[in-house]
């Protein structure tokens, strides 16, 4: 283990709340059906993709300059809802642990879909923790496609197989696999039971049993 990258969204920082308001706003203006359900199956999808569920879900086509207002709108709203973001959005445990890797010699790398990923770090005051952040503004196809952690692990300076990468969402440890990386399944969700490696929360680890084995503990 040479590096390990961090999924932002449920990872380190909770921003499912916001962007469910956002959606939900988006949703209710427009006289569409969403819930927490349907949301949760954004979860590490980018923004246009995101509307195209919701869109899907309610049997609805719209044309492509219509979609670009409406996720323009979403994400305003979102950005808007971010402007309350504090230290109680942190998942607990993560700072610390990246802290305890970095004093390891471990890299640092940071992998979100994102564009508002950067703004999102630098209210935290979190954004030195990482030595290298890709966000959706860095990559041009959306998780599972591996482009963004196979960007961070070249940015890291360091094999795919030397990076281990936390995600909580499904397309991320697809992600991560697809590109020769070891994903970590991290919290509750289901359906990463495929990730090759499994951690509920952060004060599970044993840090220097996980950068010597790569196991919890």
């Amino acid at each position: 283990m040479k590096a390990v990258i961090f999924d932002l969204d449920g990872v380190v920082v909770y921003t499912d709340a916001y962007h469910y308001k956002a959606w939900k706003k988006l949703s209710d203006d427009q006289g569409w059906a969403f819930d927490e359900s349907l949301n949760d199956q954004l979860r590490g999808v980018s923004r246009m993709a995101s509307l195209q569920v919701i869109l899907d879900h309610n049997g609805i086509d719209l044309p492509e300059e219509k979609k670009v207002e409406l996720a323009t709108r979403k994400n305003e709203d979102y950005r808007a809802f971010l402007a309350g973001i504090d230290d109680t959005a942190l998942v607990d445990g993560a700072l610390d642990f990246i802290r305890a890797l970095r004093t390891r010699g471990v890299k640092i790398g940071l992998g979100s879909s994102s564009k508002n990923a950067m703004m999102v770090l630098e209210k935290l005051g979190i954004d030195s923790l990482f030595d290298e952040i890709v966000t959706g503004k860095d990559i041009s196809r959306s998780k599972p496609d591996p482009e963004i952690f196979v960007k961070g692990a070249q940015r890291l300076g360091v094999e795919p197989a030397e990076t281990y990468v936390f995600e909580d969402a499904v397309s991320g440890v697809d992600a991560a696999q697809a590109g020769g990386m070891v994903a970590v399944g991290f919290g509750p969700s289901e359906g990463l039971d495929h990730a090759d490696v499994r951690v509920m929360r952060f004060a599970d680890l044993d840090v220097d049993t996980f950068v010597a084995t790569g196991k919890p503990a």
